[in-house]
């Protein structure tokens, strides 16, 4: 069953050049998707209450045109399918019209926050919002990462970037790539599309390296990395930019 509730864009939401923000567009998703779970008894309250949290793993966003202040919207999102560890959860952004402005893919485990592993889908949560077992996984972009860097940059973990999974919340991880492209750049260019893989969670206190190369021919795209201090990867990600 698809959710869908409206929305007025805030200038609080909006960067500069008055798009949004995309760890404000992830934060209004997550936000939507928690209204819808709530309603079936699957938000994050009802979930803690059995030490489960919901967990995401890998995001597609296919991005026409990032909305400005004061700009109306609906946003949905859908339950659109699992398997036996998976859970798939599609989301949209429309204008007043009803023209797509952003669509997104994501794939989601659910997560034993005590022993910090995955557990199977809960069947009778999945029937009751009519998702569909899928009999194949759907295909996300398999994302590697870079053999080097050109830029790198070492940022904290804070308390403030923490969810209630006591992790950081997915939302600024983009925050770390956005923050490698020049002023300039970012006043010139806006992203098309994402392509993100979580692979560990980031914990309060720890030291993130945010990795990035830029390619500038016919496609220009930012590779990007988030690793320890010791290498490892905790998440990789592509961001595909067009010119304004």
């Amino acid at each position: 069953m698809k959710y869908t509730e409206d929305y007025q864009i805030e200038f609080k939401d909006c960067d500069e050049n008055r798009r949004l923000k995309i760890p404000a567009l992830v934060d209004l998703l997550m936000q939507t998707s928690e209204h819808q779970l709530d309603q079936g008894g699957a938000g994050t309250d009802d979930l803690l209450k059995r030490g489960l949290g919901w967990v995401v793993t890998q995001y597609r966003f296919d991005i026409n045109q990032l909305p400005k202040p004061k700009d109306k919207v609906k946003l949905s999102t859908i339950a659109s399918g699992y398997n036996r560890f998976f859970e798939y959860r599609d989301f949209g952004v429309d204008d007043e019209a009803g023209n797509s402005l952003v669509d997104v893919k994501s794939q989601w485990v659910m997560l034993d926050l005590k022993k910090r592993h995955m557990v199977p889908a809960d069947l009778k949560m999945m029937e009751d919002w009519g998702a569909p077992l899928l009999k194949k996984m759907p295909r996300f972009p398999r994302l590697r990462p870079q053999e080097e860097y050109d830029h790198e940059r070492v940022y904290r973990a804070r308390y403030d970037d923490l969810d209630t999974n006591h992790h950081v919340t997915n939302s600024h991880y983009f925050s770390w790539f956005i923050d490698m492209l020049d002023r300039d750049f970012l006043k010139d260019h806006e992203i098309s599309a994402i392509d993100i893989k979580f692979d560990k969670e980031v914990h309060y206190g720890k030291n993130v390296h945010s990795c990035m190369t830029l390619v500038q021919d016919d496609d220009i795209t930012s590779y990007h990395a988030i690793k320890t201090d010791d290498g490892t990867e905790q998440a990789v990600c592509e961001l595909k930019w067009r010119k304004i």
